[in-house]
This record gives C-alpha cells, sequence and structure tokens, in this order.
C-alpha cells in the first residue's frame, strides 16, 4: 500500500481525517538543527534512555507555556523584568542545547543545519550522506529551538534523491518511534511556526 511521508496511506475518497489527524498532517518548511545517524537492526539505542531525554524535554516546554504567557502580561508593566527572565529562559535553552550535542557527539551522531519539511509523522531533510538502503532505520534528534527542546526519535528511511543543485542528498523519513507527548510537542510547534511564517511573508 502506498504511504505518504506521514507515514499513513491515503485517506478513503471522500472520507474526512478527524481534528488531530489533520493536525498531524500540517506541514512546514523550514530551517532546523538536527543530529543523525543510520542504523543497523542490532544498533537500535536504548528506548529507555531516550524516554528519559523526551521526558524532561517534555517538562521543560511545559514550563516555557506557563512562562511565556506571563511575560507577555508583565511586558507593559515591567520591562526591566520581562528582559532578565527572557534572558534566563535563553541562557536555559542553551545550556539544554550544549548538552545535547555533547550527548549525540559521543553517540556518533553528525550534526547538520538544514532545510526541512517538518510533519508530525515525518521529515524530509538534506545531508551529504546516500543512506545504505531504502526502508533503512535512522535516529534522528531534532532541535525545537523556539521551544528549547530537543525530539529524539528513530524513523525509517522511505526514499531520497540527489539534489540537482547540489552533491548533498535530500532524504524522506517516516518516524516510527516518536513518543506521543513528543509527538504533540511536534504538532505544537509545528502550528506554532507555520502561524509565524505566514506573518512574516504578510509582512514582506
Amino acid at each position: 500500500m502506498d504511504q505518504t511521508l506521514d507515514g499513513k496511506p491515503p485517506s478513503p475518497e471522500g472520507s474526512q481525517p478527524d481534528a488531530d489527524d489533520r493536525r498531524s498532517f500540517v506541514r512546514i518548511n523550514d530551517t532546523i538543527n538536527l543530529h543523525y545517524r543510520y542504523l543497523k537492526e542490532n544498533d537500535l539505542p536504548p528506548v529507555s534512555e531516550a524516554a528519559g531525554r523526551n521526558k524532561a524535554n517534555s517538562e521543560l516546554q511545559g514550563i516555557n507555556n506557563q512562562l511565556e504567557p506571563l511575560l507577555m502580561r508583565l511586558q507593559d508593566r515591567s520591562g526591566g523584568m520581562v528582559k532578565a527572565l527572557s534572558l534566563i529562559n535563553q541562557k536555559l535553552n542553551l545550556v539544554l542545547a550544549a548538552t545535547h550535542r555533547l550527548e549525540k557527539a559521543d553517540d556518533g551522531m553528525r550534526a547538520i543545519t538544514t532545510k526541512v519539511t517538518l510533519s508530525a509523522n515525518g521529515i524530509s531533510f538534506y545531508c551529504d550522506e546516500e543512506p545504505q538502503q531504502k526502508n533503512g532505520l535512522i535516529q534522528l534528534a531534532i532541535s525545537l529551538e523556539s521551544f528549547g527542546v530537543y525530539l529524539d526519535c528513530l524513523g525509517k528511511v522511505v526514499r531520497w534523491e540527489r539534489s540537482a543543485s547540489s552533491a548533498r542528498y535530500k532524504i524522506a523519513v517516516i518516524f516510527t518511534e516518536l513518543a506521543h507527548h513528543d509527538q504533540e510537542m511536534l504538532i505544537q510547534y509545528v502550528v506554532k511556526r507555520q502561524m509565524e511564517l505566514h506573518r512574516a511573508q504578510s509582512k514582506a
């Protein structure tokens, strides 16, 4: 059966996806930082370790979700306090990012900044390495910088092609292991970025 980039079969003709499905299919074109490495069947990372990092990421995002409305409400009352809290939040995000980069370097993962097409169910991105085989496994750590988190997940390479304008490869991946709360966080990020990009385009 054919699959979309999101890893789901096409909807039957005439059927209407529910609200959750519509949210999960929203996708954006963006530029992000990510880490990746191709895997073999016997080279799978322990799921429990990734789950622990994902839980910490989710808790940090929960704090950010509470902090941002407070900053907006305080902005008109105390500019100095808002600036101080914003700097503290940025510092925490930088510490988290630096720690994660060190962890991924130890894991032998490659760090890249790349153009992507991103949804809650899959990603396509550009890299220098050609995958060894279709349906091969890949480990990903996706940086959601405005949320201050990294999402650790596993995926399956469904297709790739060499870029016509460079020697790089465009890799399309379906997520095969992504914690539910991380998928929800990714949906929130994609919807938020879509709104930000639309606003930026309307001002241009």
